[in-house]
């Protein structure tokens, strides 16, 4: 604790300045979708032909949702991360291609009642407007349409205007945190290929088309939702898009330094210099880290991978991202920087072999990798505020199953212990660091990887459809983060000290 004696625990953590929350996705917790009376979504292809598990009911969170707001506020949260989902708003039902059905108005106010519940609770609300999955009717790859960004932004815009109509009308605050995007950077994988796997046959042409399109529907959505909430007499918001922590830049940081070229006053003809000096800077940080974490093996495989990845993935051909950019009256196209930190060598662990690739609960849970990727984010930043979007420690327990001990021996306890604490060292080291959402409240289903991993602070019996008291390893880690938060927040030294140092006990 020597090293933050000068940081001013108090302002920095203050309720006005730093956020702590949770955060889910609907398609992951809301239940109900691809069923056969539920509303048909992008990842009902991947369920019908066995590349996802079946989601199902998950956690039911569509009309249970007063239940874990009400279980994040009593935790002491001041933000909380939820999304709203395209293909229940403008539903289909059936698993096709085809023209845009109605709008249903009646699950726009379901979205409005939650996002009433969490301001009454008060958390400030986050939220996601994509969240990897769209309507059935756009069929399974959507995003590498020419039309994608047009069609994309058309929806968020239209769905914020509604939402926040709904909320002003019932006396609340429209929305002043948006993320167009989570982890715009995995959205290739899930669009094209199904889910993040190796990069072996990978289509990158196509991976080029949906970041281009998708950044340029970002573009499109900022530039559009801020004219809105000018024309409605609205505070602006902060909007920004989701990041997942890779290890190649072009998979990763290369997404967050092409739409901040304007506001960087990079011209356009200086662009390819500027993204290769943000290359640079990127990989020489990861290449430390890597040399500290992985296998002479391993850490092979990870320099052939990244300069593979180099080969074929140009930012610089972003062509209707840059024209947009250029293009736009504003040269501020992004207000945070969202980062999303598991397991940035997945691929190198493996090297080379899939049956070696850890899996959730075999994640590293390690501090030196999270203070290295959040300082690699801030690279080059000068004055946007970086919020820690999503993180977690992930246990094994299959359906009907008991939940195992990580292979590593690392408890959530000691897992929030570091996060938090390095957060606590960027910060004294300059990071502007503004806020830190874990995932999840509650478990939940988790893509391709089904309901096996664990992630909740609180386990759900998915037989007895309860969230249980504790995580699945009984573990109170919903109180602990809780504790550390208020000492946090009480800005008292010795607190901290305490909280950080001794074991927590109930």
């Amino acid at each position: 604790m020597n090293l933050f004696l000068d940081l001013d625990f108090e302002i920095v953590f203050d309720k006005g300045a730093f956020f702590f929350g949770v955060a889910n996705a609907p398609y992951l917790c809301e239940g109900g979708y691809n069923t056969p009376e539920g509303p048909k979504n992008s990842m009902g292809y991947l369920e019908a032909d066995g590349i996802y598990p079946i989601s199902g009911d998950t956690t039911s969170y569509w009309t249970t949702y007063e239940e874990h707001i009400s279980l994040a506020a009593s935790l002491g949260m001041t933000a909380y991360r939820t999304g709203v989902d395209w293909s229940r708003i403008q539903p289909t039902f059936a698993l096709k291609e085809g023209p845009a059905p109605d709008w249903d108005h009646a699950a726009v106010a379901v979205y409005v009642d939650m996002l009433c519940s969490v301001q009454r609770a008060g958390m400030m609300p986050i939220v996601t407007l994509h969240h990897f999955t769209h309507p059935a009717w756009l069929g399974r790859v959507f995003w590498d349409r020419d039309d994608a960004a047009e069609v994309g932004a058309a929806f968020e815009v239209r769905v914020v205007e509604e939402i926040n109509d709904g909320l002003v009308a019932r006396g609340f605050e429209p929305l002043s945190s948006l993320i167009t995007f989570n982890e715009l950077n995995l959205l290739p994988w899930k669009a094209v290929v199904g889910k993040v796997d190796s990069l072996v046959a990978a289509p990158f042409e196509r991976f080029e088309t949906v970041y281009d399109n998708a950044l340029h529907a970002h573009i499109l959505a900022y530039d559009r939702i801020r004219d809105l909430y000018q024309r409605r007499d609205w505070p602006l918001p902060e909007i920004g898009f989701g990041t997942y922590a890779q290890s190649p830049y072009e998979f990763d940081k290369l997404i967050i330094d092409i739409v901040r070229v304007r506001s960087a006053g990079v011209t356009r003809e200086a662009v390819p210099a500027f993204l290769n000096e943000q290359r640079t800077a990127w990989v020489e940080r990861l290449d430390a880290l890597a040399r500290r974490q992985l296998s002479d093996t391993q850490y092979a495989f990870w320099r052939d991978e990244i300069a593979e990845v180099h080969q074929v993935i140009d930012g610089t051909r972003f062509t209707r991202t840059l024209d947009a950019l250029y293009a736009s009256p504003t040269a501020q196209k992004l207000d945070f920087i969202s980062a999303n930190i598991y397991e940035p060598f997945r691929n190198a662990r493996a090297a080379g072999d899939p049956a070696r690739k850890p899996l959730w609960w075999e994640f590293a849970a390690d501090g030196d990798i999270y203070r290295t990727m959040i300082h690699a984010y801030n690279d080059g930043n000068k004055d946007l505020p970086m919020y820690m979007g999503e993180n977690t420690l992930s246990y094994r327990q299959p359906l009907g199953e008991a939940a195992q001990p990580r292979p590593d021996g690392w408890t959530r306890e000691r897992y929030l212990k570091t996060c938090l604490m390095e957060i606590v060292r960027c910060i004294a080291e300059g990071v502007p660091i503004r806020g830190y959402l874990y995932w999840s409240l509650v478990d939940d289903f988790e893509w391709d990887s089904g309901f096996t991993p664990r992630m909740g602070l609180y386990n759900y019996d998915y037989e007895n459809r309860v969230i249980r008291p504790t995580d699945g390893l009984g573990e109170p880690a919903g109180e602990i983060y809780a504790h550390l938060v208020r000492a946090l927040q009480s800005g008292r030294k010795e607190v901290i000290r305490d909280a950080f140092v001794n074991a927590f006990e109930s």
